[in-house]
């Protein structure tokens, strides 16, 4: 799969061979560079573990509210 959002680009697949080989002919053809594993894209942060990955919002969120002035306000349930 390949998502492509103006001048950022997230290349992933199941073989991690393939995806290399993508890879390489994108960077050999365009001149990318390789930042390593997804850690933030488009206000999504992409935490990895074994047992797969987790996406969160929460830095979006957080700067969002100190952005508008509302860090200090409470929520509840």
């Amino acid at each position: 799969m390949l998502l492509v959002y103006v001048d950022d680009i997230i290349v992933t697949r199941d073989d991690e061979e393939e995806q290399q080989l993508l890879t390489q002919h994108l960077a050999d053809e365009f001149g990318i560079k390789t930042l390593g594993k997804l850690k933030y894209f488009l206000g999504i942060e992409v935490a990895h573990s074994k047992k797969g990955f987790f996406i969160s919002q929460l830095k979006y969120i957080t700067d969002l509210l100190q952005e508008t002035g509302k860090a200090a306000c409470k929520y509840t349930n």
